[in-house]
């Protein structure tokens, strides 16, 4: 009997040490889900008297990928923030049962200034899969005031095994829906902003030296942040030409649940708007894309030195994550 697609889940926990199977007991809600392995197959093709390319193959080095779709659930969102962005979690209260909590890029020299690790649990019904020194690659987030916030996560890690599956939780807070959410562009609410997009990524990569087929680390990169809105044109709008000239300008989206008032804040100091396009199809109104670069600034840094982006969660949460 086929397995259906909807009795499958993902959980992840933050590793102790690196690459040591932490207890997963956080579980997120997942949209198309796939674990997949890179394993690399190395071809003997040295020549032996007859017209054939490939005499054999032998396994190579191995690493993990991890991909899927989240909506944004307060509760559990810092988990990816942190995962990507790699600082500790700065945690306030701020009344009413309410924290916040504040991670930022870690900034790290004698310790690469890598995000932590994680253990990663896909259950596909047919197994559950686990994936140890999970390092997430990049997570990139999109919104469209008719739409829930969305967000691709990419992680790598080592070769997966299969374990026992857990008993799952998941959160019980509702998902972020787009339109509420506050913008501002230097300083001033923007309130014909329709869609866009935030990349964060740390481009991650496996290293693998001799004696092991798996990674001797899974590494993320330098981080780089980038996006593009999708504006509505009216009189006396700055986007088009801040777009065609240096203006380095804060953006701040600070996304809200209408029900539990809980939040995500996303703080960019310093944002360049680049490639400007008048759109004057598609819609009966004239729209507006420009991409930007959040440019790194010490505004955005959490522990010293420049960042380009910090990030603020309000939650139910007292813990840090």
């Amino acid at each position: 009997m086929p397995f259906l697609v909807a009795n499958s889940y993902f959980g992840m926990a933050v590793e102790v040490t690196r690459g040591t199977a932490a207890s997963v007991s956080t579980f997120t809600p997942v949209i198309g889900p796939q674990l997949a392995p890179d394993l690399k197959w190395l071809s003997d093709d040295a020549d032996r008297g007859s017209p054939v390319m490939v005499y054999d193959q032998v396994p190579g080095v191995r690493f993990d990928k991890w991909t899927g779709k989240v909506y944004l659930y307060d509760d559990i969102y810092p988990n990816l923030l942190r995962s990507v962005l790699g600082s500790t979690d700065t945690v306030a209260s701020v009344g009413g049962g309410a924290s916040t909590h504040t991670i930022g890029l870690l900034n790290s020299a004698s310790t690469g200034s890598q995000p932590p690790s994680y253990t990663l649990v896909n259950n596909s019904v047919d197994n559950t899969y686990q994936m140890a020194a999970g390092q997430c690659s990049d997570i990139s987030v999109s919104f469209g005031v008719d739409a829930a916030v969305e967000t691709t996560v990419n992680f790598i890690g080592n070769p997966e095994t299969t374990v026992t599956a857990p008993a799952i939780a998941e959160t019980t807070e509702h998902m972020i829906p787009a339109w509420d959410l506050a913008a501002s562009i230097a300083g001033t609410a923007v309130t014909v902003l329709e869609s866009g997009t935030l990349d964060i990524k740390r481009n991650a990569t496996s290293i693998f030296t001799a004696g092991n087929q798996s990674p001797y680390r899974n590494w993320a990169g330098p981080i780089e942040v980038t996006g593009k809105m999708t504006f509505v044109v009216e009189a006396s709008q700055t986007f088009f030409a801040n777009s065609l000239t240096r203006a380095q300008q804060a953006v701040v989206l600070l996304f809200t649940d209408p029900v539990s008032s809980h939040s995500v804040k996303f703080q960019m100091s310093a944002c360049q708007f680049e490639a400007p396009q008048i759109k004057q199809s598609g819609k009966a109104y004239i729209q507006l894309d420009a991409n930007f670069t959040a440019v790194a600034n010490t505004t955005d840094a959490v522990n010293g030195g420049f960042s380009p982006i910090t990030t603020v969660t309000t939650n139910a949460i007292s813990a840090a994550y």
